[in-house]
């Protein structure tokens, strides 16, 4: 009977191991077989210590007694029992069998099944890895190094992508790895992919020329994430990997690193890279999810009818990477543009900022008070601006800080009238503080701006009006500097969320006036993209120097390739300047190449493709 009942109990145990592995998420199949194994063991140790406790002599039958009680609680997760020795025990002490059985049988049941689940765990796992592996061959590979909290977000929101596989390779604790199980990816934390080499690449079958690769390097260390990308990469290359299969997005400094890994004509390098580092894009996050012109007022032919009045608190990191975002997306065609500073530090840290963006600081109305969001001076401020103020940002570093500023300039907003949101920009995400509502959080790893998606392929087309509108637009996107790309995106943030506000409900017939005041706007946020990034206004006797050597190359070589009104390298640019001089400007180049460049006719497109793409969409 002994026999026929281990045969139930176990087969029992496993067809319960199976329906939880089903029925259950990993991490709750793992904490109840752990909680079973803890109870069997020590229900084990109590009844076969009673069994064994009994009639001993001397010293070496006690040792005895412990090691077979030892050994019959391991025999007892192996699927053997010794319902003898209990029964036998139970009849020395007068006892009757038929309560403590079912006790016993019950701890043997939770042992057996702590054994089922165990192997019913690793061979799932097992099996599960397997067809992660197998699905490697026909599936594009998101390749993702560094595991953090972020990273984990970002994997989970890609694998829902059925058509993706998605590859964590790093060191992960025994949590990151439940989780990295969880969402269905793949984990290697061996030497070959962490320091990765050639065989990591035939790994992760990159040969088939169909399938892509798209590589995020989002260690905390920055260091790491560059060294790990251009290792990578001189294995792609080995591998005759073509850069339009790959693509890399890199928690690094944006110009310097995205530049250098960037594939160009004579370069190998990856197909797409975004390089960025968390203020930076934090920063975009907030003009892409609280873009400034919704709060501007437009009349009937799209003209502004009011001002950007902003307030932002803090100018560390964030606080002046937000100050170039609200500058590059707050210039509309008839409205001003201001931006007061409040940060007791100002002048303090912000030497390199204030140097090589002085083109910018003076071009827009910017002003800066050496005080604390939660001073008097900011009070008065407040005051003072109570009916124009209409963008605050709160950027200090501290999120409990940065909360309490906020809510101090809510709460004294209402009471002069004023029910505006504050917008709370963090390491990683950006809180909307409402007065009315719940605050609502939109964190960096969930957010577009990680993933190309639609805003490249806005950009995308931007660039190919750019170029000749005849020739291939991927092609093209592709033979793009990094500089021009950040361009072309930063059009596509303002114009996809300007041209959707401006034309909401309206029928599709443009009034003319209208879009020659978009363009204008599109003028003044081009200007302004450039001011901030370091960008200044080329001389005309710069542009007269460059033109002589536009001839000389015509001359000796039959064509000229320097471009006239850009010098990339000292960062200087002839079309800074108003729409009304765009003409003369145009004139004077075409004059010297015998082109028909239309500077302004360039600003009219830009708004022309959005306006079709969001009609297609």
């Amino acid at each position: 009977m002994a026999l026929d009942m281990t045969v139930i109990l176990v087969s029992a145990a496993f067809f319960l191991a199976l329906i939880l592995y089903v029925a259950l998420e990993q991490e709750q199949r793992e904490r109840i077989t752990g909680a079973t194994f803890f109870i069997s063991a020590a229900g084990g140790i109590v009844i076969y210590g009673f069994s064994y406790s009994h009639g001993h002599v001397g010293v070496f039958d006690h040792i005895t007694a412990i090691l077979r009680t030892l050994i019959d609680v391991g025999r007892m997760f192996v699927g053997i029992n010794n319902e003898a020795v209990f029964r036998e025990a139970l009849h020395e002490v007068n006892v009757s069998d038929d309560g403590w059985m079912l006790l016993f049988w019950i701890v043997h049941f939770l042992a057996y099944y702590s054994m089922a689940s165990a192997a019913v765990l690793a061979l799932g796992k097992g099996a599960i890895k397997k067809l992660q592996q197998l699905l490697l061959n026909v599936r594009d590979v998101v390749l993702i190094h560094g595991i953090t909290e972020n990273s984990l977000t970002l994997g989970r929101h890609i694998a829902t992508d059925k058509h993706k596989s998605v590859v964590f390779v790093g060191r992960a604790d025994a949590s990151a790895e439940i989780a990295i199980r969880q969402m269905g990816a793949l984990l290697y934390s061996d030497d070959v992919a962490v320091e990765p080499q050639s065989a990591f690449i035939k790994r992760l079958n990159m040969h088939k020329p169909k399938r892509s690769l798209h590589v995020y390097a989002l260690s905390e260390d920055e260091d790491a994430n560059i060294k790990y990308a251009v290792r990578l990469l001189a294995h792609l290359k080995e591998a005759d990997v073509a850069p339009q299969r790959t693509s890399l997005v890199l928690l690094g400094q944006e110009e310097r690193h995205g530049g250098e890994l960037q594939f160009v004509r004579d370069r190998y390098g990856y197909g797409e890279v975004k390089a960025f580092d968390h203020s930076e894009l934090t920063a975009r996050l907030l003009v892409q999810k609280y873009p400034l012109c919704d709060i501007v007022e437009f009349d009937e032919n799209g003209l502004a009818t009011t001002d950007v009045d902003a307030l932002l608190i803090g100018f560390g990191p964030m606080g002046q990477e937000v100050l170039k975002k609200l500058i590059a997306n707050g210039q509309f065609e008839g409205s001003h543009f201001h931006a007061q500073i409040f940060d007791p530090n100002c002048g303090g840290a912000d030497g390199f900022y204030r140097r090589r963006y002085s083109a910018m600081l003076s071009h827009y109305d910017v002003t800066f008070s050496p005080y604390g969001g939660r001073s008097s001076q900011c009070c008065d401020f407040l005051e003072e601006h109570a009916k124009t103020l209409n963008y605050v940002v709160v950027a200090v570093g501290s999120i409990k800080k940065g909360r309490e500023i906020a809510y101090g300039i809510m709460d004294y907003m209402k009471r002069m009238g004023r029910d505006i949101s504050i917008y709370q920009c963090c390491s990683d995400s950006v809180i909307c503080h409402r007065s009315h509502n719940e605050s609502e959080f939109s964190s960096l790893h969930d957010a577009n701006v990680l993933y190309g998606g639609t805003m490249d392929d806005l950009a995308m087309r931007i660039n190919h009006y750019y170029n000749d509108p005849a020739g291939q637009v991927k092609q093209q996107w592709m033979e793009c500097d990094y500089f021009s790309r950040m361009s072309c995106r930063a059009s596509a943030d303002f114009l996809s969320s300007y041209v959707a506000r401006l034309f909401a409900g309206r029928s599709k017939e443009r009034a003319p006036e209208m879009l020659e005041n978009m363009a204008k706007t599109e003028h003044l946020r081009w200007n302004a993209f450039h001011f901030s990034m370091g960008y200044v206004k080329m001389s005309e006797e710069t542009w007269k120097a460059r033109a002589d050597l536009f001839r000389k190359e015509v001359e000796t070589c039959g064509a000229g390739k320097i471009r006239i009104s850009k010098d990339a390298a000292h960062r200087q640019h002839a079309c800074l300047v108003t729409w009304e001089d765009l003409v003369e400007l145009s004139e004077r180049e075409n004059a010297v190449t015998g082109k028909s460049i239309d500077y302004q006719q360039m600003d009219r497109d830009n708004v022309i493709v959005v306006m079709k793409l969001l009609e297609e969409a």
